[in-house]
């Protein structure tokens, strides 16, 4: 009775359809995995349009260099004199980053990866214009 089970409509010995069991369940696999593992962009996550992930390089004034780095939608860090500092907050939109309190850094989408940077501070203001690299 198992016999005619396992092997109907194969015809073989008792392992045939065990062979090909074990053959094409990984094939199967590996032909799906694409679909279902796929990654799934966002436009907050990705880095595609509408995302602000990313190192933000330019300079204030043109001569002093910066980076603002966004990750997973938020402003988490900007580099200044050779220098890394965290920020704890930052308020994010598609077109607009805003963060600081004493010293307020808002950056402007003017592109996919460009952004016009604007900071102002106790002893004045100044701007940046940015790419994403």
């Amino acid at each position: 009775m198992w016999r005619s089970v396992l092997t109907w409509p194969f015809p073989g010995d008792d392992m045939t359809l065990v062979r090909r069991a074990v053959f094409a369940l990984p094939l199967a696999l590996l032909i799906a995995a694409p679909a279902d593992g796929a990654p799934k962009r966002h436009h907050k996550t990705g880095a595609g349009q509408g995302s602000w992930d990313g190192r933000w390089v330019g300079a204030w004034g043109g001569s002093r260099p910066t980076v603002q780095i966004v990750k997973d939608g938020k402003l988490v860090a900007y580099e200044f004199d050779g220098q890394t500092f965290p920020v704890a907050t930052s308020h994010v939109t598609p077109t607009e980053i805003v963060y600081g309190e004493d010293v307020v850094v808002t950056l402007t989408r003017t592109g996919p990866n460009t952004a016009h940077a604007t900071i102002k501070t106790s002893q004045g203001s100044g701007t940046a214009e940015l790419t994403r690299q």
